[in-house]
């Protein structure tokens, strides 16, 4: 086997495999690459990057033992030194815990990149695994990267996992080096810059749902509220006064409860753009930053209209469990017979009507939802993704205020409701959207509006007209009025 050599941008000699081994699958003209390690991951990198074209040495402290373990990866399997001393990229695969025994090929590190791969089990701060990998080995190149992605995900080839790899280090020419083989493996690299970045990536993996903390915090606190209101009308007051109630928590109480927690998160996800409008009037411009709990509460309006679209789907199937007039009376038909029982009918006109809007309001969520993945949110122009999300959420707002509003239009007032000296769970869910359908009149209205509009232009309200020179040219003046 002839090798020959050529040299990247960071000096680093890498060895190749010469067009006579292109024969055995492998890309001619694919560096060697070295993995330390022979665990889970080891075994799936390898083989990622031999399906890759690239000739694979794999350093491990027992070759003998852990080569049986690469036969399906076609990698090779051999001691840290001899893996080492045709590579210039290695990957260091092992624990923290684990560096000090590279120590002893010290020298047969130095000049090369070292990719470490690490990841810790919990975040801390200070210094990063790279970073302490980079103080050990001072004559190595040290590149963070790879360690967001899985075992799994370097296995199931390019259908699972994120295609996202997040790389830095303080070596440019070295960091060039890694993100163009990850997108050679079929990622995408994202600079992180510098090799303090390592302890932002690594923490990433460590996040659990960083996007959704705020939304499952109001989640749990709406749905708290309205369980615990529900409770108290439907079982707690009427037990005081000699009814047990008690057996309709899990299904009655629970669907007043989604219900009521549905609209709220829908109502949620659209008052921060308004309050971003009256925002942005209040400053007479858009070039100052919200507030932050309003930016936070911004950027957390996709994860509250899934989880209203939650709500509602299982608000809808426990509607479906207890659909009879033991449940829903007035929505009924009721005609009396000789003796004396009521006979339920057909639905009325409001049962009719709140079986309606609660379907399309339930049907369009889920067009919303469904809009919401990012490979149908890439398949849309703004206009199209504008109309989906804005006007049509503001649809699904007023449908679900008519569902609600009909369900209890005829008994309203009735003095039966405040009984418990609070009022009916159907009318505290209507407080909200009314207070947000009155502020979005507020906000449309043309004299307001379209100050909006201007502000949203770039229209500041303390930056004096810029005017035009007077063009000296009559040329010059007919080309500007045109």
């Amino acid at each position: 086997m002839t090798e020959n050599y050529r040299t990247f941008s960071n000096g680093v000699p890498m060895s190749t495999v010469s067009v006579e081994e292109g024969r055995d699958g492998r890309e001619p003209g694919r560096q060697t690459v070295a993995i330390l390690g022979s665990g889970d991951y080891s075994r799936s990198l390898a083989g990622r990057l031999v399906r890759a074209g690239f000739p694979v040495a794999v350093g491990s402290r027992d070759p003998d033992r852990n080569a049986r373990f690469f036969t399906q990866q076609g990698a090779a399997v051999t001691n840290r030194r001899a893996a080492l001393s045709g590579a210039g990229l290695v990957f260091v695969a092992i624990h923290r815990e684990n560096y000090p025994a590279l120590q002893a090929d010290r020298d047969a590190l130095a000049g090369k990149i070292l990719i470490d791969v690490s990841n810790n089990t919990e975040i801390h701060e200070g210094e990063s695994n790279a970073e302490y990998l980079a103080r050990s080995f001072p004559d190595s190149t040290v590149v963070k990267g790879f360690n967001v992605l899985s075992a799994w995900s370097l296995s199931s080839g390019l259908f699972g996992g994120s295609k996202e790899v997040f790389i830095c280090s303080d070596d440019n020419n070295a960091r060039k080096t890694v993100m163009q083989l990850a997108q050679d493996l079929g990622f995408v690299p994202v600079d992180y810059g510098s090799l303090r970045a390592a302890r932002e990536i690594e923490a990433i993996p460590l996040r659990l749902l960083p996007s959704w903390h705020l939304a499952l915090k109001m989640f749990l606190g709406v749905f708290i509220i309205f369980f615990l209101y529900c409770l108290y009308r439907v079982v707690i007051f009427r037990a005081i006064t000699g009814t047990n109630q008690a057996s309709h928590i899990p299904v009655s109480v629970m669907n007043m409860t989604f219900a009521g927690t549905a609209i709220t998160l829908l109502c949620l996800v659209y008052i921060p753009g308004i309050f971003a409008a009256f925002t942005q009037l209040y400053n007479g411009t858009k070039y100052k930053r919200f507030p932050n709990w309003l930016d936070k509460w911004m950027l957390a309006r996709k994860q509250l209209g899934l989880l209203s679209l939650l709500a509602s789907i299982v608000h809808a199937f426990l509607s479906f469990m207890i659909w009879s007039p033991s449940y829903y009376a007035r929505l009924f038909e009721q005609t009396a017979t000789p003796s004396g029982d009521v006979k339920y009918g057909k639905l009325r006109w409001s049962g009719e009507t709140f079986l309606l809007f609660g379907a399309l309001s339930l049907f369009l969520m889920t067009v919303l939802g469904v809009s919401s993945i990012p490979s149908v949110t890439n398949a849309m122009n703004w206009r199209e993704f504008n109309l989906v999300q804005s006007k049509l959420g503001w649809a699904v707002l007023i449908f679900a205020i008519v569902h609600n509003a009909v369900y209890g239009a005829e008994v309203f007032t009735l003095p039966g409701l405040f009984s418990s000296y609070t009022i009916a769970v159907f009318q505290l869910t209507l407080v909200l959207p009314a207070i947000l359908v009155l502020m979005k009149v507020v906000i449309s209205l043309p004299c307001v509006g379209s100050r909006v509009d201007r502000i949203r232009r770039g229209w500041e309200r303390n930056k004096p007209p810029s005017r035009v020179a007077a063009p000296e040219d009559p040329q010059e003046e007919t080309s500007l009025m045109s």
